[in-house]
């Protein structure tokens, strides 16, 4: 029996000893930075998760979102990130859909920041856009696409640089 048992024990223990010399099936050693906004609001994938929705008789409604660096190592020197309201996203994304989404006015939303940095050593950083529900004709259907803008040479991401934010009319 304990012959059996120690057989058992050596076959087990060396049989999982093997997995650990495997290489890793992803090789991140060179893939290059890049600049996102975190999901789950960026893209069009999270198109609906973008979706405003107002409280009844709110004045304003105060939305964040996080930058990310996505790399395999965190970078050695501040990184400074640029938001920016990019509308030619909204006029494609029209064009694509066949839908009529109109640029928010200007009255009806708020950056208090549009500049920030994200510090050596870490990866995120925080925006918050307001909203002002009031200052908005809620028969139209509006967007808002906010997008990095600027990241100091590093490649912003293709699919997560732009959360199309918008209403639908009611």
């Amino acid at each position: 029996m304990k012959l059996i048992f120690l057989l058992s024990t050596v076959i087990l223990v060396s049989g999982l000893s093997g997995c650990l010399k495997d290489s890793p099936s992803v090789d991140f050693s060179s893939v290059q930075t890049i600049i996102e906004i975190s999901p789950p609001y960026a893209g069009l994938e999270y198109f609906d998760k973008a979706a405003l929705t107002f409280d009844s008789g709110a004045v304003q409604s105060n939305h964040q979102f996080v930058v990310n660096i996505a790399s395999p190592k965190t970078l050695s020197a501040t990184l400074t990130i640029t938001m920016g309201i990019d509308d030619s996203s909204r006029v494609a994304y029209n064009n694509a859909n066949k839908t009529i989404y109109e640029a928010l006015p200007d009255t009806g939303y708020s950056f208090p920041k549009l500049t920030g940095n994200i510090p050596a050593g870490a990866r995120l950083d925080t925006f918050q856009i307001v909203f002002y529900p009031g200052k908005l004709d809620m028969t139209k259907s509006y967007m808002l696409p906010v997008s990095i803008t600027y990241a100091q040479g590093k490649l912003i991401s293709g699919n997560f640089h732009t959360i199309y934010y918008h209403t639908t009319a009611q």
